[in-house]
């Protein structure tokens, strides 16, 4: 049987280019002993292919565009390519690690192989090892790579082995794509146009956006700050915050009869007191009506779905003008409600508990949201995943951080892509190399909003300076 691409899948592959490759990564940073061999973790993920035959098979398109490509068992599969184990020289700072994943995320992935790449890295300063992954949007799905578990020793238990099955022959994919022709006319135009209106009608588990991204339309995104034609390069940035930091703004919010926020609102919070911080270091005029729209999926549960298989596309004016933190979160607590009031969302407790969590998957179905919307309706994409508040590891390492490497849309500078892990909370930021030279300083930025919002907590009306 003939295994056919989704039209979303197809749609990704198609709107793909050199410069904007949209498949999605993951840092994962583990403790390790001195003496321990990262070849072990290289066979732990190689067992862990050997469960998941989709990443043993690559995507085959007939000329022409003319249906959705199909998944072929890749006859010439080599391991030893998709799990690599790297080393950053001496001294192996995160400044180092930072660059390697920044180069590694801006290479497309080859279209004539299995389209995931996992890097195995020592060498780091602090004893640790990381581990990189990077897996197309039309793969993601299929399962988490890296295989964490929350048993210190979890093993997938060894494979019966593997043989590729031949992939269907030329005759076989024309007399395939004949009566593919009678069947479904109409899914031959979308998909030869490129498959952006399909990825729209046919991605309903992605999201529903047709309703907000007509109330956006009417007002277009802030400015030039976040809009590049990318030239291909990147810079990437890890960031580690506090999640009680966070816990106790929220807590703090709720006194004196004030509705307790939700901790995405507080995180958005921190982002945009971080970019207002960052954009007045660089010399920007920053009035006070200034904004910047966000477009923030957030995971929602209907009738007859499981829950974060659908993804709502919110528009959220984040409000860097406004000097007080207390304020910018209760306009950005508003904003949430009010948009939210239209969907179901679902509880930060009912996605961590949910079976194979993978923030890789969550992070990708907001990435696929806003990369089926124009440009202008926002200026960059923020996603907050919130993972295991439980010790997870990996042939028996113990994860220390995850942080999220999303990619970055057409026409877009920045990405930021948030993972809450074992009471921290970790941000990724990828940008375009050219037009943010100086993304590294957002991280004092995003350190100094939380100890403004700390601050305002414990000194809510302004008495230490009287």
């Amino acid at each position: 049987m003939i295994d056919r691409l989704s039209p979303a899948d197809s749609s990704f592959l198609y709107l793909e280019e050199a410069h904007t490759p949209t498949h999605v990564g993951q840092v994962l940073i583990f403790d390790a002993p001195a003496d321990y061999d990262t070849h072990a973790l290289s066979m732990a993920i190689s067992a862990r292919v050997e469960r998941m035959p989709r990443y043993r098979q690559r995507v085959h398109s007939l000329p022409g565009r003319v249906v959705s490509p199909v998944w072929v068992d890749d006859t010439e599969f080599d391991l030893d390519y998709h799990v690599r184990r790297s080393a950053l020289p001496a001294p192996g700072d995160r400044a180092q690690l930072q660059d390697f994943v920044a180069r590694v995320c801006a290479r497309p992935l080859d279209r004539h192989r299995p389209l995931w790449e996992v890097y195995v890295v020592e060498g780091l300063d602090d004893g640790r090892i990381a581990v990189i992954s990077k897996v197309h949007q039309a793969l993601i799905e299929s399962g988490d790579i890296t295989g964490l578990s929350s048993e210190a020793r979890a093993q997938d238990a060894p494979g019966a082995g593997w043989t590729p099955t031949p992939g269907p022959s030329a005759r076989e994919l024309l007399s395939d794509t004949a009566i593919s022709l009678v069947k479904r006319p109409g899914s031959v135009v979308g998909t030869v146009r490129g498959g952006l209106a399909e990825l729209r009608a046919t991605a309903g588990r992605v999201g529903r956006v047709a309703g907000t991204v007509a109330k956006a339309a009417a007002r277009p995104a802030s400015g030039r700050t976040f809009a590049v034609e990318s030239a291909g390069a990147r810079r990437y940035l890890m960031v580690d915050g506090s999640l009680a930091d966070l816990r106790e703004v929220r807590k703090a919010m709720s006194t004196g009869g004030h509705k307790r926020p939700s901790l995405h609102a507080v995180a958005l919070t921190v982002v945009t007191g971080g970019l207002r911080i960052w954009l007045q270091s660089r010399g920007e005029h920053v009035p006070a009506q200034r904004s910047v729209r966000a477009m923030v999926p957030v995971s929602v549960a209907r009738d007859g779905t499981p829950y974060g298989s659908t993804v709502e596309a919110l528009f959220i004016d984040l409000p860097v003008g406004e000097s007080s933190p207390a304020m910018r979160l209760r306009q950005i607590q508003f904003a949430l409600d009010h948009q939210l009031a239209q969907h179901s969302g679902v509880r930060a407790a009912d996605l961590m508990g949910m079976a194979g969590f993978a923030p890789p998957a969550l992070h990708s179905l907001g990435v696929r949201v806003g990369a089926s919307l124009s440009t202008r309706l926002f200026d960059l994409v923020i996603t907050n995943v919130p993972g295991p508040q439980r010790q997870m590891y990996a042939d028996g390492l113990p994860l220390v951080a995850s942080y999220p490497v999303l990619p970055l849309t057409k026409g877009h500078a920045m990405a930021i892509g948030m993972t809450s892990y074992l009471g921290a909370m970790h941000y990724g930021v990828l940008a375009d190399r050219e037009a943010i030279p100086d993304l590294d300083q957002l991280r004092a930025a995003i350190a100094e909003a939380v100890e403004e919002l700390l601050h305002w907590v414990a000194d809510p009306f302004g008495t230490e300076g009287n």
